[in-house]
Order: C-alpha cells, then structure tokens, then sequence
C-alpha cells in the first residue's frame, strides 16, 4: 500500500488532498491512480470516480437498505463519507449506517462524523498498494473500525467474488459473494443472484 509517514501536516489539509483518501496510524493512503496523477498522465477527477460494476453494487446495496431499514431509527449514508476515528486518524467507506442515538442531529457538521458507524460497507479496494497485501489493508482498517465501535465491517471484492466480513470478537468471515450477507438482521443482500439477474457477467 502507498503510504508516507505524516510529515507535519495538520487533519484538517490532509483531508483537503484530493489524492488522499485516508490516513490512520501515522500514515496516508492514497487513492489508486495517484502516481499517474503525479506523472500528468491522468487528471485527479479521472481517479476520483467508481468503476460501473462498483457502482451498480453500490446501488444495489444501498436500494436493499433504503427499502427495509427503520429510518426512524437510523441514518444510511453513501458518496464516500468520511469517519474521524481520532485526531490525525481518518477513513471513508461506501456506505455507513448509523444508529441515529449516536449520530444524532447536533453532531452531523460540515466535518466528519466522530461516531461509529453501526454498519461499513465497503466494495473494493480504493488505495494503492505497496509494502502491504490488499487483504492485510482490509484486514487492518477492518480491526481499527471495530475497535472504534462499528459492529459490523462488510468488504465486496469483486476481483476474487468474496465477501469479508468483520464482527467484534470473532475470526473474520470469508463468503463467495452468492451468499446471503446479513447488513442488520432482518436486512439480506446476495451480490452474486443480483448480478446475474441484471445480465451482468465479470
């Protein structure tokens, strides 16, 4: 994974960096396409957006959530919200769901969110990668949510149709992804039936 140590850079310029999409634990992430960037091979919006197929899972999971979630009861969010774990630690994910008795209307801001998420859905994987396995990336940010409070970490890779899942005090789930995943309890999404229903084939 491409990381750099911090050098004197505040919270608030790093999250200001449109080729930085997360630092924790005294490093940076970058987003993946950040050397072409660099190079002048590529513009940054070239590198910001999602890929057709994430973003058709994206949808697909955010539609099951909207349709059978207590609103009432909690807050979905998408477009690539940001989580301010602690200070210089900071991450973003697909899509959170929070219970609305953490997240409650005096903390929702212009800044980050400094609650944890109930619920992070992840699909793919958006930093570059060097000096770490992808896996031990998904593997690491996974533990260090957990320890902040989420209850559940979910990962859609699409290159290998799996789904990881990460739940407080348990050995991490590995599922092909035409398994049921469990968002809440009474929440199910299965990526592989949805695409084949969709005619859509990778």
């Amino acid at each position: 994974m491409i990381t750099q140590q911090k050098k004197g850079l505040s919270y608030r310029e790093n999250v200001s960096d449109p080729l930085v999409l997360e630092e924790w634990d005294g490093k940076i992430y970058y987003r993946k396409g950040y050397r072409e960037v660099l190079s002048g091979a590529k513009t940054v919006e070239e590198i910001m957006g999602s890929s057709s197929l994430q973003a058709e899972i994206i949808s697909y999971i955010l539609q099951v959530i909207l349709r059978s979630a207590d609103l009432r009861k909690y807050r979905v969010h998408t477009s690539e919200p940001g989580i301010h774990i602690s200070k210089q630690a900071n991450m973003a994910g697909d899509i959170l769901v929070y219970d609305k008795s953490v997240l409650t209307p005096e903390k929702i801001s212009r800044k980050y969110a400094d609650v944890p998420p109930k619920i992070v859905i992840e699909v793919d994987i958006s930093i570059e990668a060097e000096g770490i396995t992808e896996m031990g990336y998904v593997f690491q940010k996974s533990e260090r949510l957990i320890d902040f409070g989420c209850e559940r970490v979910i990962w859609v890779l699409s290159e290998i149709q799996k789904v990881v899942i990460f739940t407080p005090g348990a050995e991490a789930e590995i599922l092909n992804w035409y398994s049921d995943i469990a968002v809440l309890h009474y929440i199910t999404f299965n990526i592989g039936t949805y695409l084949d229903s969709e005619g859509i084939s990778i």
